[in-house]
């Protein structure tokens, strides 16, 4: 498998346009999905270790959530530094932070 370049922003890795609405996001990000998905790739195409999606899902993670994609717009301005490699789901002053709670950490 060739590797390609990064896109230069989960725009980009979506395929709409900067000022795309909720709709558009949630489209491209479904149609998108069902084709990089790894368990619904074709035998006829080169094994997927499934990156792609991986990256398909985190920038729709990112831009599908209000308060995180207005922090990443910007981020692209150069106003403020935005990590692609943490979820953003949730935003606090000092950045963005994971899924994980203490309520679903605990064993019960």
């Amino acid at each position: 498998m060739i590797a390609s370049p990064t896109p230069a922003s989960l725009y980009e890795v979506l395929r709409v346009r900067t000022n795309a609405s909720q709709t558009e996001i949630k489209s491209a990000y479904r149609s998108l999905a069902k084709l990089h998905h790894p368990d619904a790739s074709s035998s006829s195409e080169a094994e997927s270790d499934g990156r792609e999606f991986i990256e398909i899902h985190n920038a729709y993670a990112t831009l599908s959530d209000p308060a995180a994609r207005a922090m990443y717009d910007l981020s692209l301005s150069g106003r403020v530094q935005f990590d692609r490699g943490i979820s953003a789901v949730g935003f606090r002053p000092n950045g963005f932070y994971s899924t994980r709670r203490w309520e679903t950490d605990q064993c019960w």
